[in-house]
């Protein structure tokens, strides 16, 4: 009968072990986070609290290719050799929670990119093709989509550095029509904030992405 106990014992106090670790691992009860992806650090007080990553998606849309093709008129004319194409990353998420999932994409490359991040783009579905709502420059990954709300659509939260900037968390607000362009001169987010929410293409700096061929 000790036996037993003990065995029990040792048992629970295994599970119990357990438990904890996954706890660490998983940040004390939050989403765990993939290995390939890049977590948000904690920065200037800012707090990182129960945040989902999410990889970005690979399903080829051809639709979805034309539209950032036509944000980049000058991208089939001036970019021929392989080496210097675009990779982008994008995922479908409900912005302004009307039933409908916008998509964000996450341009990769040195025609989009620069010390203060690449070019992102934001579309909302018109039928079967897309309409472009915002065109951000200086984006770094991951691109945080949070539950507060600025004229019914999603806030969102960007991780500013490089090229002289300061290293900050801003906070970009739609406006009614779109969201601001340079996330640098935005709001910084405040010391003792906690950031929650989802993390969109949080695999863009692991991951090969799809490649982006002139047309």
């Amino acid at each position: 009968m000790r036996k037993i106990k003990f065995t029990a014992l040792v048992l629970g106090s295994a599970a119990i072990m357990q438990l904890a670790l996954g706890a660490i691992a998983s940040g004390n009860g939050q989403n765990p986070i993939p290995s390939e992806v890049r977590p948000l650090p904690a920065l200037r007080g800012v707090k990182v609290g129960d945040i989902q990553y999410k990889r970005s998606e690979t399903s080829p849309d051809p639709k979805l290719e034309q539209a950032i093709l036509q944000d980049m008129p000058e991208y089939s004319k001036v970019v021929s050799d392989p080496d210097q194409y675009v990779r982008y990353y994008y995922n479908r998420i409900d912005l302004n929670d009307d039933g409908k999932l916008e998509v964000l994409v996450y341009l990769v490359g040195s025609y989009t990119c620069g010390t203060g991040g690449c070019t992102t783009l934001i579309f909302t579905p018109t039928g079967q093709d897309y309409r472009l709502v915002s065109r951000l420059s200086l984006v770094h990954d991951p691109i945080l989509v949070t539950p507060h709300k600025s004229a019914g659509w999603k806030d969102l939260v960007l991780l500013v550095s490089g090229g002289g900037a300061k290293e900050q968390y801003t906070r970009l607000r739609f406006n009614g029509r779109t969201y601001p362009a340079n996330p640098s001169g935005e709001p910084v987010v405040k010391p003792n904030s906690t950031l929650t929410g989802i993390a969109l293409v949080a695999d863009a700096s692991s991951s090969p992405g799809t490649v982006l061929r002139p047309r």
